[in-house]
């Protein structure tokens, strides 16, 4: 049976692991975090003592990892993957990275006769479920379908590495700056009397109940979804700087998840967080540091 090695098995990474649990696929993990690499371990996966042994160990390598930094050391480092990689294998970077990220992680395997596609997930769409957008030749496509298939529920080849990421990047900015909008009708609300709750129960919107209950903790293992959402927005502007795009209310928005990384208090991570942003500008007082509504 063919062998995915996993690089990095956090909330992502350990998903994957469980998808391929059902399959015909052995898997061999690795992470940082020891911890991790235990819980892996208990999910059926081998241990792997570097990215260098996961490749080695390997037919598909598979990067699930938080950016750009982690990536480029996973790939170039003295036990990373590029000196492990052979002929004939294929990597697999789920991670939301720069697309220009991706391009040189393309070029890196082809200097060594090795495939590679872009792959990043969302669970975030208003589609139910996992979707991956993948981005490479169409030979490495096909060469990585089967694999993609196990560890999503619907996929899209978008076309050349780079062309992915840029429609996770889009994705991003959407759910980003609709986060962001909410979060201020909320406040706009609540501070002028009215129960934010009103725009769900009577309107139907879908606002999150974070917000309307203001609950700030982490949503998610890992960077979470401040982080996260940061994170790509940056990346997205930086992207778009180098190409003349023009994103005016990307950066208004950009801006405002930069300011709350820095409020945010360590066990703050969800970007509902943003929420006290919007409050701290109206009011720098007790109000906006109240502790969420029971």
């Amino acid at each position: 049976m063919p062998t995915v090695g996993v690089i990095g098995v956090g909330y992502i990474g350990k998903t994957f692991l469980d998808r391929l649990a059902d399959t015909d696929y052995d898997t061999v993990a690795y992470d940082v975090d020891a911890s991790q690499v235990a819980a892996a371990t208990e999910r059926g996966a081998a241990a792997a003592e570097s990215p260098a042994d996961a490749t080695r160990r390997s037919e598909f390598v598979v990067l699930a990892l938080p950016g750009t930094p982690e990536v480029e050391a996973v790939m170039e480092s003295d036990d990373g993957v590029l000196g492990a990689l052979s002929d004939g294998q294929l990597v697999v970077d789920a991670t939301t990275t720069h697309p220009q990220t991706a391009r040189e992680c393309e070029r890196w395997c082809e200097d060594r006769d090795a495939a590679f596609v872009e792959a990043p997930i969302t669970r975030a769409a208003p589609r139910d479920g996992a979707h991956t957008m993948v981005g490479g030749t169409d030979d490495a496509y096909e060469s990585a379908r089967s694999l993609i298939e196990a560890l999503s529920d619907a996929h899209l080849h978008v076309g050349p590495v780079g062309q992915a990421t840029i429609l996770k990047l889009a994705l991003q900015m959407r759910y980003a700056g609709r986060n962001a909008l909410d979060a201020e009708i909320v406040e706009f609300t609540r501070d002028n009397g009215v129960d934010p709750a009103h725009l769900r129960d009577f309107f139907g919107m879908d606002v999150s109940d974070r917000l309307l209950h203001r609950e700030f903790a982490q949503g998610i293992e890992g960077l979470g979804g401040l982080a996260i959402w940061d994170k790509d927005i940056g990346y997205a502007r930086e992207t778009a700087r180098a190409n003349g795009t023009a994103l005016p209310v990307n950066a208004a928005v950009h801006e405002a998840y930069k300011t709350t990384r820095r409020r945010a208090g360590p066990e703050e991570g969800h970007a509902a967080t943003l929420l006290r942003y919007w409050e701290l500008l109206n009011d720098a007082g007790e109000r906006a540091f109240q502790p969420a509504e029971e």
